[in-house]
């Protein structure tokens, strides 16, 4: 993508950065240090209930909590995807319309049915994601990646919605202003593209020229080494 900014970073809570630095043990040391360097450290926790990173690209501030909530495998097939893509397609028309980013939770309640968290509005490159309701056995994030801009590489996730994630132990869908739908997994720390271009609402301002080097799937060393690079 030709833009000044190609990368966007997103850092979890302080609370879950130590999770995240687990999980993220098979990487290489270069890679991890990658990571740190992908943005400013992040300020002290915020002492209200929630708070948001304002550093440079793309923040998702997650909810400050004392215990981690009971989560379920995505599966990313069947009634679940069928779930987040209606989710999804209603929220990039009020992206699209509005210029921010829409996120929230997917997941189940007591007695196994499908259950979604309050969808939180952010910015243009931000979404704080919402406190997870007792009771709520969470499947995966969503949010949607705003309008099409040419200083954000926004068709297809970023090495920090992978470890934002991975933080949290779930998976990931993601929706571009291209309409396209990703699937991020936590397991295999991989992205994978469900559907592609269009098969959501798509940005009227969208670009296809602007893609970049995309593909199917990518792997966290595939984002991380396109962020790295000077185009």
């Amino acid at each position: 993508m030709a833009a000044s900014r190609p990368s966007t970073c997103r850092w979890p809570d302080a609370l879950t950065r130590g999770a995240l630095l687990t999980r993220l043990a098979a990487l290489s040391t270069l890679a991890l240090a990658a990571l740190a360097a992908c943005a400013p450290p992040p300020p002290p926790a915020p002492t209200g209930p929630r708070g948001t990173y304002e550093g440079p690209g793309r923040v998702l501030a997650t909810s400050p909590r004392a215990q981690r909530p009971p989560v379920v495998e995505s599966t990313a097939t069947g009634i679940e995807r069928a779930y987040v893509t209606a989710i999804l397609s209603d929220l990039q028309q009020r992206s699209f319309a509005q210029n921010r980013e829409f996120c929230g939770y997917i997941g189940l309640d007591p007695v196994d049915r499908w259950m979604t968290t309050p969808v939180m509005a952010g910015t243009e490159a931000s979404c704080p994601l919402p406190t997870i309701p007792s009771g709520m056995r969470v499947v995966a994030s969503f949010h949607t990646h705003s309008t099409y801009s040419p200083y954000y590489a926004s068709e297809w996730p970023t090495t920090q919605d992978v470890a934002t994630d991975a933080a949290d132990d779930i998976d990931g869908y993601i929706a571009t202003p291209g309409g396209r739908l990703w699937h991020v997994d936590t397991d295999t720390m991989t992205v994978r593209q469900l559907c592609g271009r269009g098969c959501l609402p798509q940005d009227p301002a969208y670009v296809a020229a602007d893609d970049g080097p995309l593909r199917p799937v990518m792997t966290y060393g595939d984002l991380l080494a396109w962020e790295r690079s000077p185009f």
